[in-house]
Parts: C-alpha cells; structure tokens; sequence
C-alpha cells in the first residue's frame, strides 16, 4: 500500500484519477494506488520529521468552499476542529492554537443537484461529531495534515473507533484496514494486538523515541547527483556519503587526478535552510553557502594536487542530515563543467 499524501494536494490529485463510486451510497472512494504522495505521513519517522504536533482533535463543523473550474464537479472543504490535547510537539514549534481549521476531501456534485462525499481508500474525511489523532505540520503556512495517513479515528478515546473512508468503523475492522502500512505505522502501533489497549501515552513514548535522520538521510541520498563517492571503496552508498546534522563533517580526499576537473556534490534535507561547506584544494580554501531543500549542489574542484579537504556544517541549529559525493567531472580534464556543458 502507497502511503498518505499531504490533504491539501489530495483536493488537487484526485482530479481525472480512476474512482470508484460505492454503489449508491453517497460516496465515491478513490483507491490508494491512484495517487503519487507528496510526503509520507503513516510511519512514526514520518510523523517526527514532518510534523510539528500530534494532536487528538473534535471535529465541530464543516464549510464547503468555492468550486474551481478546472476541478470540475469538485467541492472543496474545510472543517474546524477543537485541540483537546496536544500528545507530542517538535522542539522549538510554534504554539498549537485551541481551535484549528483544515483542508480536508470534499464532495462532487451530481447530477440531480445533490454532493457524494469524496473519500479516499485507506483514510478518515474528517467529519463532525467525530475525534482523532492527527499529526499536523505547516503552522507557519497554517494548519495542515502531515497527510492522508495522518489521521486515526479516535471516538470514545478508543484508536480506530469512529469515521473512516465516511463510515463508521470499529478497532478490529480498522486494524484489518491499515495492515500492509509501513513498518512502525503510527496507526498500526495504536490499534495493535497486545493484551492492554494501546494509550495516548503509548503513542507519544513511540514519537518520543524516534529520529526523523532516516527519513532525512534517505531524501539527502536520492536527490545526489552521482552514486560513486572516491573518498572510499565502492560500496552501498549509505555508507560514508551522509552525515547528520547538525555537527560539522570532516573529509579528506586523497589520490585524484590532478590533470582531471573533479566536482563535491552536496545535497540537504531536513528543517534547516542551508549547510556551509568549506573546500580546500591546491592549497586554497573556498567557504560558500548552500540551500536545503532545494536541489543537489555542485561546487568545482579544479584539478587537484594532492589532498583535497572538504567541511559540511549546517547554518543554525535545525536537525537535518546531508550526503555529499566527490566525482570526476563528465567530459575529461578541464573541458567541461560539472553539468556536463563546455565551459
């Protein structure tokens, strides 16, 4: 099963994917396979990186927003919800409001003038009357879901009891939904089999005792330009090409091609806005900051002579994690740039 997409861009992916409608029941359910997620939001790692609280929330009521045209029969929502208690926040997050508003799936209009609520296979609409657990993120930006997964049915302080997929759902009904989630699904953890039924407290020792770095390293490591660094031996590239910060990381390179353009590619993700990176080669150091977040970064290496010595240190305090790779520049020795292009 593919894993929760931000609510705020469900409204905009559903548009023109496969859906089914549920026979005549007022809801037409979009399967979990047509969609592409924007960011993770099942497991405990996803929760801790993403996010800036969990929350139980009551739902209080609901407001059909204003069609866009190019959505076609589509119906925007949003629903207020009340913060009856906050079970874990972010160090350094910004205050959770009491009363909070959120973009969740909306209707689509029918032909007889009516709606049929828009639900997504394997998620909770958010409707009134009802209470969940839900991991929210953007505070600055406002209030929105981590994402789809990000959302447990929580009636009668009981996980997985309550509105899911627009139905009413029971524990054992809901445990059967959300099997096949990734390991340490949040969900999954909160309605599993174990003698005493999963707390509140339960939920917040798990989002306690986990790192956001994994998600952080694996986002650093897809998004390098190259799967070779030459500072060690071939190998699986989680081994020595990603570092976590924040803390200053210390390589030197030896043994290139001095009659060979080499470039260092950097590459950060996590909460931080940017990494410095200080190069040393011939003997000239060269400081210069580069964004998080963005996109890989190449900084030239021009024929070096002897060691080459690189630091990677982020900007300011805000976790995160970088990989980095030392490679020859396409086209030979000092003919082409880092990208490829003739200089």
């Amino acid at each position: 099963m593919s894993i929760g997409i931000a609510t705020g861009v469900v409204v905009l992916a559903v548009v023109g994917c496969t859906m089914a409608v549920v026979g005549d029941d007022g809801r037409r359910l979009h399967s979990r396979a047509s969609y592409d997620p924007f960011r993770g939001s099942a497991a405990a790692e996803e929760w801790v990186a993403h996010g800036d609280h969990a929350a139980v929330i009551r739902v209080t009521g609901e407001k059909a927003g204003e069609p866009d045209p190019k959505d076609g029969d589509y119906i925007p929502r949003t629903v207020t919800a009340n913060v009856t208690r906050v079970v874990w926040s972010r160090p350094g997050a910004p205050r959770l409001p009491e009363r909070i508003t959120l973009r969740v799936n909306g209707w689509y209009g029918n032909l007889w003038g009516g709606r049929e609520e828009a639900a997504r296979e394997g998620a909770s609409r958010l409707e009134p009357g009802h209470t969940y657990l839900v991991g929210l993120a953007g505070l600055g930006r406002g209030v929105e879901l981590i994402g789809d997964d990000a959302a447990l049915p929580y009636d009668a302080q009981t996980f997985g009891r309550g509105e899911f997929e627009g139905r009413s759902i029971g524990p054992d009904a809901y445990r059967r939904a959300v099997r096949g989630l990734p390991e340490d699904a949040v969900a999954e953890f909160a309605v599993g089999e174990t003698y005493n039924r999963r707390t509140l407290r339960d939920v917040q020792r798990l989002l306690e005792s986990t790192s956001p770095l994994n998600v952080y390293r694996q986002a650093a490591l897809d998004g390098l330009y190259a799967d070779l660094n030459l500072d060690r031996e071939p190998d699986d590239h989680a081994d020595e090409g990603v570092g976590d910060l924040p803390g200053r990381i210390r390589r030197q390179v030896s043994g290139l091609d001095s009659g060979t353009d080499h470039f260092l590619s950097v590459v950060c993700r996590g909460r931080g806005t940017a990494v410095k990176v200080r190069l040393t080669v011939n003997g000239t150091t060269d400081t210069r900051e580069l964004p998080c977040n963005t996109g890989n970064e190449l900084v030239a290496v021009k024929r070096p002579r002897g060691e080459v010595t690189f630091e990677i240190a982020s900007v300011g305090t805000d976790a995160g994690a970088v990989a980095w790779n030392v490679s020859e520049a396409p086209g030979g020795a000092g003919t082409r740039q880092p990208d490829g292009r003739p200089e």
